[in-house]
């Protein structure tokens, strides 16, 4: 008996799963329930706990499967023929407990997707839906926490220890962590004990200062004497209150033989905007201040300003008056001293006040190396007009000579300066001045009228006089690019003013003269414009003529009525 149980006792456990265990199925048509059965089962537990896991359960999940014949027998076998089945799923049946709570739209829609997860296991899937109300669920305060993990116990062995563990270091004594701690803390005590020093020693100097300031016993004081008064700090001078006139004398005399350093003197203070200054000046010394920057263009708006200046009714009294010559006297002074005294510079300031016809016609009286000194020194305005006076082949000599001697002697400068002070002195004028009046004369005749003229001075032997006068018979004859450059330079309509007062013949020259564009456009004017004015025509002939003098001048070309057309002069 006891060798029975000996071995029966290892049997027992496998006797009592297989007593419990569930018993496999034996049939294909109970296999396929089964396996339909847990399908169905695990679709719906995955969807029920993903939409609702605490307020939906699956109650029960059944298929149902029947067994269908396959094939069948010849006629006339039937007897003879055995027939085969096979299982076959007609349907899942599940059903499904909801929490009353759950809305009716949700419950709807949860019974629609089992059925669609239930489609996947049978086509004919069938869901029972019922709504129970669930118990409500604790609070999370009430919920058990969870049980922590016990440690595993301790091994009986001991944990051998690791083979490269370093070995513990000895322990220090406490007689030499107190050393070391004493040498980090060196500086700092070295720094407590200077700063303990420098106090003490303050204290023993302030201590002593102390004693010293005291007086000793027995000993007072006498009565503060009161301090010697402070000398004023020296005043700044008075300002002047008169300008002696002997002294006021000299200083006009001074400008008006120097006129470099007169305008140098107004030009600065005109550039700086000292309107009102230049204005007590003028009053004081008179006009000649500006004689010589009436015209000048770089002082035009300077000059409009000082003529409204001078219009207005002076308020100074004595010591503006004063103060005013004393700062002309001082820039004269200034101005002076930076211009070096008989320099070639100050020789021909003197052309600074002179009309430039006036000197065009006293350098024509010149030697060519002395006329070519004089335009060197001469004010550009001068140097311009002087220009316009020489033919080609005197410029053309000019240019030559002024390359060969760049370098002059002041000597030689001084004499020409003396020389060209001469002519203009014994000058008024000249030719220039002539050209100009018979200009003037010629404006105001009619184009026949100014051809008798100029042809009664050809036989009265006034051949170069004639020659250099510009008619409207000029016009004629003048090349076709001098006149279409010389209505360039004029405004349309003052063009279409002489245009309109103009013969014809000449009117259709001067438009064909003019490009396409310019051409269309004064035509269109002078359909559109009646007859103007003579004292307008006269005007714009006078300009007229005057562009078309300057362009044969540039050009080289005569400028006699005869000589236009020969080109250039020699």
């Amino acid at each position: 008996m006891t060798r029975l149980s000996r071995h029966l006792l290892p049997l027992l456990p496998v006797l009592a799963w297989a007593g419990i265990a569930p018993a496999a199925p034996s049939t294909p048509q109970a296999r396929l329930r089964a396996e339909s059965e847990e399908r169905a089962r695990t679709e719906i537990t995955d969807l029920l706990r993903t939409l609702c896991p605490e307020q939906c359960v699956l109650v029960s999940v059944e298929a149902r499967v029947e067994e269908e014949a396959v094939g069948g027998a010849a006629p006339g076998f039937e007897s003879l023929s055995t027939s085969a089945s096979l299982p076959t799923l007609r349907s899942v049946s599940a059903r499904v407990l909801t929490d009353s709570q759950l809305p009716g739209p949700f419950r709807t829609r949860l019974k629609d997707l089992v059925a669609q997860r239930l489609k996947t296991v049978s086509a004919q899937p069938t869901v029972e839906m019922e709504s129970v109300a669930f118990p409500p669920r604790n609070a999370p305060h009430l919920e058990a926490p969870p049980r922590e993990a016990k440690p595993p116990p301790p091994s009986a062995t001991p944990t051998p220890p690791p083979e490269n563990e370093p070995e513990p270091k000895p322990e220090v004594p406490l007689s030499q962590r107190a050393e070391e701690r004493l040498l980090e803390a060196a500086p700092l005590l070295a720094v407590a004990a200077l700063l303990a020093l420098t106090v003490l020693v303050l204290g023993v100097l302030l201590v002593v200062a102390t004693r010293r300031a005291s007086p000793p016993p027995g000993l007072e004081y006498g009565p503060e004497l009161p301090l010697p008064p402070l000398e004023p700090a020296p005043a700044a001078p008075p300002a002047p209150t008169e300008y002696p006139s002997q002294r006021a004398g000299r200083l006009e005399r001074t400008l008006r033989e120097e006129r470099s350093v007169r305008n140098a003197v107004v030009r600065e203070a005109l550039a700086r905007g000292e309107l009102r200054q230049v204005a007590l000046w003028t009053r004081e010394m008179g006009e000649f201040l500006l004689e010589d920057l009436r015209g000048d263009p770089a002082l035009s708006a300077s000059l409009v300003g000082l003529a409204a200046e001078l219009g207005r009714v002076p308020s100074v009294d004595e010591g503006a008056r004063a103060s005013a010559l004393y700062d002309l006297e001082g820039r004269t002074i200034a101005s002076r001293l930076t211009q070096a005294e008989g320099s070639v510079e100050m020789a021909f300031a003197f052309l600074e006040g002179v009309r430039p016809e006036r000197f065009a016609s006293a350098c024509l009286g010149l030697a060519p190396g002395a006329r070519e000194v004089a335009l060197r020194f001469a004010p550009s305005a001068l140097r311009s007009t002087a220009l316009q006076s020489l033919n080609s082949a005197q410029r053309r000599e000019l240019a030559l000579g002024l390359a060969r001697q760049p370098e002059l002697s002041t000597r030689y400068a001084l004499a020409v300066a003396d020389e060209l002070r001469t002519q203009l002195a014994e000058s008024t004028g000249g030719v220039s001045q002539l050209e100009r009046v018979l200009g003037e004369v010629l404006d105001t005749l009619s184009m026949a009228d100014q051809d008798r003229l100029v042809e009664r001075l050809r036989q009265e032997g006034s051949e170069k006089l004639a020659s250099s006068l510009v008619t409207e018979s000029t016009l004629v004859n003048a090349p076709v690019e001098v006149l279409g450059a010389a209505l360039l330079r004029l405004p349309a309509a003052q063009v279409v003013t002489y245009l309109s007062g103009a013969e014809g013949s000449l009117r259709e020259q001067l438009l064909n003269a003019c490009p396409a564009s310019l051409q269309r456009e004064l035509r269109e004017e002078l359909g559109m414009r009646g007859g103007g004015r003579p004292e307008e025509f006269t005007g714009a002939r006078r300009e007229l003529l005057a562009c078309v003098k300057d362009e044969m001048i540039r050009r080289g070309l005569s400028t006699s009525q005869n000589g236009a057309r020969a080109g250039r002069a020699n």
